[in-house]
């Protein structure tokens, strides 16, 4: 994982089992997790939830982040809580938009330099369509990772 004060991470399945780790007392953790597990989902059927997504645990030197069924641990002192938590993701209906303009346009080029098919046009505006049809891809393409993304979900 691409996370600032990443120091290792713990996949349990729905019982609390050890699916897959890459520190050395991922059985401790995952007693941990188990026993937080069971004591959030009790808390959230108090209060009307159905059950808990995640939690963190915040430790002067470790801390540890639960979602997914994966528990992240991370340095505290290093660690970038947003981008723990939060991610960027692609709209797509802007990436694949975005993609179609840039390649019409890039054809609409070769058209009008090379071949005859765009001569109806005057010889400057021939250029100007393909120039607005590629900035307005270029423009969808940079704007598609703006999306933000909870990792819980």
């Amino acid at each position: 994982m691409k996370i600032k004060g990443y120091l290792g991470h713990v996949k349990v399945d729905n019982q609390g089992n050890v699916k897959e780790s890459d520190i050395e007392n991922a059985k401790d953790v995952a007693e941990i997790l188990r026993n937080n597990i069971q004591k959030g989902n009790e808390e959230a059927k108090e209060l009307g939830f159905s059950k808990i997504n995640g939690f963190a645990m915040f430790g002067s030197q470790k801390s540890l982040a639960f979602m997914k069924n994966e528990a992240v641990l991370v340095d505290t002192k290093k660690a970038d809580w947003e981008e723990l938590f939060v991610k960027y993701t692609f709209i797509k209906s802007w990436l694949v938009g975005g993609i179609v303009l840039t390649v019409l346009s890039i054809i609409m080029y070769y058209l009008a330099i090379f071949t005859n098919y765009l001569d109806y046009f005057a010889p400057e505006p021939r250029l100007y369509a393909p120039t607005i049809i590629l900035l307005i891809g270029i423009f969808m393409l940079a704007l598609s990772k703006s999306k933000y993304s909870y990792r819980l979900e």
